[in-house]
């Protein structure tokens, strides 16, 4: 369907009387297609030059600020190491339409004085942000916390640059004292202090294709232990962080959950495996519960009797409630067969004893929407209302459930980022609209943003002058190829006669560039030229807003109704000729069938 992406040029700016007098969606400050957050520069990276930055995560303030942070991983000048790596934070201050700068956190040891913390001298990946939804022992609401992992310094890096100093690395190294660290701060990102570290592992052993592979000589027993991917979460009063478990466990309680680590945990050799565990913590005491099992994975034969769980490698938890009230987890899983799943429970501390275990791709979706995306790295969140939106690696596009149910159906909608792992989304209070953040080719960070419908600002019925009938989309919600078999939809309709009756509502939003877009409030997509080819007779189809200067320009008559021309092609404006016929693209005419009122419709 690429190849009918509506296309976009610059064209003539909006008159400014004309932008004056139109009632306008809203304020909020608009960039669709986005723009780089980060993009690595000459300094040298601890993995050569590939996925140096990395695992984009981002929380909003309650005050409206989005923070962002991401894995950086380049050579520290100071010790020419990883001692001394520091996780980035970047704001934003206008919903995330653009992006600066805002702190560096540092590892435990050089923000804490205490000897416990002496040999985390990394603050290293896997970075996840979570603003305090209610006070939590010693921690208020509104706390910004940051969970990481964080480690010692890179012996496989530092073994190999004294012994050659023109090395250079292609992947990850050997890292000793794994563990993830909690932060906090309490000035929106400003400043961050260390509050505990939540969980420990032993050496990184490589990663990323070289498990196993990069081990540093110091790694004598050849271990492979560390710990990944936290994600934060307050239920029942008590914070909770679930992660991705490296050390070796021999299987787990089935009541409690509880796994049994391994006795030769740090001697044995390793079976590679990883599982999915949580621990929680009530905000004041000392240590934070012991770990419990969410995902053990397979059970593996390590010969001479024994078995380790872990097998397939469960990674990468997300959990979201339902709106009836189950609790969905999902995760990558490369032990055969999709490599994402999810499980469903009553309880998010109890998901070791689901019954619902399936892969993503067997979840129901609507006609002409593809399977749940696959290739590892899923992201799901809850939006205002329960809608549940989910993204995977294997593409760009996201799903959408509407109904939020845990067997409800889900929608394939377009969006204006490429695919990409770690591909994070994160709802927007004040705009409606779901920011993206996603590394792409060689360690950049990119961002922009999407409209699923229903987004803030007002709507508008659009009422052409020569039929009385609004603009609507068959009823559909998503993109035309994916909601209309590859036809586009956007038409003249009878006001009310539609089932969703969203889907004649519309946001008339100014573009960055100039020029404005007609976006759906069933599900954000905009009123565009179906073939991209702005010639007389192409019909109007609904699309995901990839423009960066708008499709029309707004032009207002000298009795109030507007026109919309062509941003691509002036001489073309949008029409409908009669009643119930399909929106086209025609030359000037003046009986009215380029004429449209807009009036003030549902917020």
């Amino acid at each position: 369907m690429l190849s009918r992406r509506p296309a976009r040029a610059l064209g003539t700016v909006l008159a400014a009387s004309a932008m004056l007098a139109l009632p306008m969606a809203g304020a909020h400050a608009y960039n669709p297609t986005g723009g780089v957050l980060y993009r690595l520069g000459d300094e040298p990276c601890l993995k050569g030059r590939g996925n140096c930055a990395v695992y984009p995560k981002s929380a909003q303030l309650p005050g409206g600020r989005l923070v962002a942070s991401f894995e950086k991983s380049t050579v520290v000048p100071a010790t020419g190491s990883a001692d001394g790596q520091t996780l980035p934070v970047h704001k934003s201050d206008d919903d995330g339409t653009s992006w600066q700068p805002l702190s560096e956190v540092k590892a435990p040891a050089y923000l804490s004085k205490d000897p416990k913390y002496a040999k985390y001298t990394s603050n290293w990946t896997n970075p996840y942000l979570y603003v305090l939804p209610q006070d939590v022992g010693d921690l208020r609401r509104g706390t910004l916390l940051l969970a990481s992992v964080v480690s010692g310094d890179d012996a496989y890096y530092q073994e190999h640059k004294a012994a050659d100093p023109n090395w250079v690395p292609s992947n990850d190294g050997d890292r000793s004292d794994l563990a993830i660290a909690l932060y906090s701060s309490t000035d929106d990102g400003a400043t961050w202090r260390v509050v505990n570290v939540i969980a420990t592992g032993g050496w990184q052993g490589g990663s990323a294709g070289a498990i196993g592979r990069n081990i540093a000589a110091a790694n004598t027993a050849r271990q492979v232990d560390p710990l990944w991917e936290p994600y934060l979460m307050v239920h029942q009063g008590r914070l909770v962080c679930y992660y991705s478990d490296e050390n070796d466990y021999t299987g787990f309680d089935p009541v409690t959950g509880v796994p049994t680590l391994d006795p030769a945990n740090a001697t044995a050799p390793d079976s590679h495996g990883q599982i999915l565990v949580h621990k929680t913590w009530d905000g004041r005491s000392a240590r934070w519960s012991s770990p419990v099992v969410d995902v053990p994975g397979l059970t593996q034969d390590m010969g001479g009797g024994k078995t380790e769980i872990g097998g397939g490698r469960p990674g990468m938890t997300n959990v979201v409630r339902t709106t009836d009230g189950k609790w969905l987890l999902t995760y990558e899983y490369w032990g055969g067969g999709a490599n994402v799943r999810y499980r469903l429970a009553d309880d998010p501390l109890k998901f070791y004893a689901a019954t619902t275990d399936g892969a993503i791709t067997s979840l129901p979706v609507d006609p002409g929407s593809r399977p749940l995306a696959t290739g590892g790295s899923p992201v799901v969140i809850r939006l205002p209302g329960g809608r549940l939106v989910y993204n995977a690696a294997g593409s760009g596009d996201v799903w959408v459930n509407d109904s939020g149910r845990a067997g409800g159906v889900w929608k394939e909608y377009r969006t204006t980022s490429q695919a990409g792992y770690s591909r994070n989304l994160q709802y927007v209070r004040g705009t409606g609209r779901v920011a993206i953040l996603n590394n792409q080719g060689t360690s950049t960070i990119a961002f922009a943003e999407v409209d699923l419908g229903r987004s803030a600002g007002t709507y508008h019925q659009l009422v052409n002058r020569r039929t009385g009938q609004v603009i609507g989309t068959g009823n559909r919600t998503n993109d035309a190829d994916l909601g209309n078999g590859d036809v586009p939809d956007v038409r003249l309709e009878r006001p009310g006669s539609a089932g969703n009756a969203d889907t004649q509502y519309w946001h008339v939003v100014t573009e960055p560039n100039g020029g404005v877009s007609l976006l759906n409030k069933s599900g954000g997509r905009a009123a565009a030229i179906w073939t991209g080819n702005a010639s007389a007779g192409q019909r109007i189809g609904q699309w995901v807003d990839n423009s960066a200067t708008g499709s029309w320009n707004l032009v207002r008559t000298a009795d109030g109704f507007y026109r919309f021309q062509s941003v691509k092609n002036p001489s073309l404006y949008l029409t409908g000729a009669s009643a119930d016929a399909p929106l086209t693209l025609e030359s000037a005419a003046t009986d009215g069938s380029q004429d449209w009122k807009l009036v003030l419709g549902r917020g």
